[in-house]
């Protein structure tokens, strides 16, 4: 009883000593009011409009699209160089789509595989599956092979909508996905014959719920292959409506500019609905192009963009140009964003708002930066309101730390944690709850029960936060198995994999590392080699086989793994040692253009200062 008298006693006057901390900081003043706007913006702008979508028969976004068709057709939806579209000429192309789908067989329930590059019609053939009350599996067109197979696998599409350069590779890696029936070719294809001729669909859209599953986007999260995220037309909804509404408001005469594949997040739920549910147009490109970005964003006149961190760090270090210096965006919305990098990117393109957030794709909350904060991911005023709970974490054992109840432990100000986000404090809707993945195991691995207390249950986000004594959150890494590099999340089992097929590996483990002044982490594979040594040129070989963002930028040469009692490699040396020759005596190599080169101090030097690139 003593005990807990002063257990709550010191928890009290830690809240006290924040709360003077905080009433210093000038930012938290700046913070406050931006909540307080947020309140009355949701109020006026948020709640009616939720109201009003949650009432359409139809899938959330094809109903905004279609309310942005019959209210302003001949306003600008989608542009990418010449080729644009009207909110009615893509409505009209959607239920094109849907016909041609239709006479494939396409029906409620069922799933469409879509791989190809950001274009218009990409975003046609998720509204036309819509239509049907389909699901769109939204497949890295990158992957080959395995990674391939198995993603399509995970989906269980029936069938599969590929653009020509993509189809052999898809062909080749179907022979593992039982379910999989037809495969659609377009940009050079059947489908493009199909959809000349296909009138739109003369029914209305096959009604939805807001529970019914709008796309899969795939996420690594923190263990095993890439997995698909069931994201609800109710969560789809919510990201458009909140984003566009509130966190970074779009208003009449703005255009957001979109290098980001449309297969993630932050591009299609985010850039393209909050689009959707402003009536603004977006303008998007296949991928990102450092010397065409200014370019762009002067001919298409956008005013706004959603970026990932190393977009930005690429945009700092490109020389100077009267493009760059004159511009016309004024919002920047997005996450990874380097505290070093923040200021000289708003400063240098005369960007007024960085909106910097934190988002699972299928977690059930988020954080987001409303006052240009630097280096932080949003607040949440009392500390989430046991929403949002940062858990103590032993890294070197990589597990949660517990009290002697079994509990986890909150962190204190400043002290890194597992972000954990409570399942059963919002009302429980499509757009709130965790809808998990086609896996039911890799699901409930998600999910923690009797956290904090008995009875309570939270979803493992997989990331470190830290929160300071005013209530702002910064991101600090990832755990688990899996890293961040060139805005993918790898998985090192799906990499692993790959590697361990050569024949000169005996064993393999990859972890991410850091590399100094560069966003993410880098993939080492840490190779035990087989009899007769290690094959670099195999190596190499053999990598190729996985998306260019996947394969190893580095390669350390051991004798054996280090493993636990129940045969985990621990990871923890590897990643601390991380690419210092003078850490191990292992040899140690960096991918070159050429291959595996021996990673030397003055290579590593020229990593740092930047002559030699990953």
């Amino acid at each position: 009883m003593v005990d807990t008298f002063r257990a709550a006693v010191d928890r009290a006057r830690c809240h006290v000593d924040e709360a003077r901390s905080a009433a210093k900081d000038p930012g938290y003043w700046d913070a406050l009011r931006s909540e307080r706007d947020l309140v009355r913006r949701a109020a006026l702008d948020l709640a009616p409009a939720l109201v009003r979508t949650a009432r359409a028969p139809e899938a959330a976004i094809l109903s905004g699209v279609l309310r942005n068709a019959a209210r302003d057709p001949h306003a600008l939806a989608v542009q990418m160089d010449d080729d644009t579209l009207t909110w009615a000429e893509l409505a009209e192309l959607s239920g094109r789509v849907a016909t041609v789908l239709e006479r494939a067989g396409v029906k409620k329930g069922d799933v469409v595989a879509i791989i190809g590059r950001n274009a218009p019609l990409y975003l046609a053939l998720i509204l036309g599956a819509s239509h049907l009350g389909a699901t769109a599996a939204l497949i890295n067109h990158h992957l080959t092979d395995r990674p391939l197979a198995h993603a399509l696998d995970a989906a269980k599409a029936r069938v599969a909508v590929v653009q020509a350069p993509f189809e052999a590779a898809l062909r080749s890696a179907v022979g593992a996905t039982a379910t999989f029936q037809q495969i659609l070719v377009y940009d050079g294809g059947a489908f493009d014959r199909g959809l000349a001729a296909a009138p739109p669909r003369k029914a209305p859209p096959v009604p939805v719920s807001e529970a019914d599953d709008y796309v899969y986007i795939y996420t690594s999260g923190t263990t095993g292959l890439p997995k698909p995220a069931r994201v609800s037309h109710g969560r789809a909804m919510l990201a458009g409506l909140l984003f566009g509404k509130l966190v970074a408001p779009l208003d009449q005469g703005d255009k957001l500019y979109c290098v980001l594949p449309l297969y993630h997040a932050n591009a299609l739920l985010i850039g393209f609905g909050m689009c959707v549910y402003t009536g603004c147009p977006i303008a998007i490109r296949e991928s990102f192009s450092g010397t065409a970005f200014w370019h762009d964003v002067h001919r298409y006149h956008a005013t706004a963009m959603v970026y990932i961190g190393e977009l930005c760090r690429y945009l700092v270090a490109a020389p100077d140009t009267p493009e760059s210096r004159d511009n016309p965006l004024r919002l920047a919305l997005g996450n990874g964003l380097r505290p070093d990098i923040w200021k000289p990117f708003a400063e240098r393109f005369g960007i007024a708002d960085v909106r910097e957030f934190y988002a699972a794709t299928e977690g059930p909350g988020l954080l987001f930066n409303l006052s240009n904060r630097v280096g932080s991911v949003g607040r949440l005023p009392f500390k989430g309101a046991h929403w949002l709970r940062l858990a103590r974490y032993d890294i070197d054992r990589d597990e949660l730390i517990r009290d002697e109840r079994g509990h986890c432990l909150e962190c204190a100000a400043n002290e890194p944690g597992e972000l954990l986000m409570r399942l059963d404090l919002l009302p429980a809707s499509g757009a709130t709850e965790f809808r998990g993945y086609t896996d039911e195991q890799a699901t409930k691995k998600k999910i923690l029960t009797d956290v904090f207390r008995d009875g309570d249950r939270y979803f493992r986000s997989g990331d470190l936060l830290r929160r300071d004594e005013a209530g702002f959150f910064y991101f600090v890494d990832r755990i688990g198995d899996t890293f961040r590099w060139k805005g993918e999340n790898v998985s090192t089992a799906e990499v692993a994999d790959v590697l361990a097929t050569a024949a000169s590996v005996r064993e393999v483990t990859v972890v991410g590392v850091r590399v100094p002044g560069m966003e993410g982490a880098a993939g080492l594979a840490a190779v035990v080699p087989a009899e007769g040594g290690l094959d670099l040129a195999e190596l190499f070989d053999v990598s190729r086989q996985l998306p260019r963002y996947a394969r190893p930028r580095f390669v350390r040469v051991l004798g054996s793994l280090d493993k636990t009692s129940t045969f985990k490699v621990q990871k923890a040396r590897l990643r601390s040692d991380g690419i210092d020759p003078a850490a191990t005596n292992d040899p140690l190599y960096v991918l070159a253009d050429e291959g595996y080169v021996k990673l030397t101090k003055k290579r590593r030097g020229d990593l740092e200062s930047g002559r030699l690139r990953l």
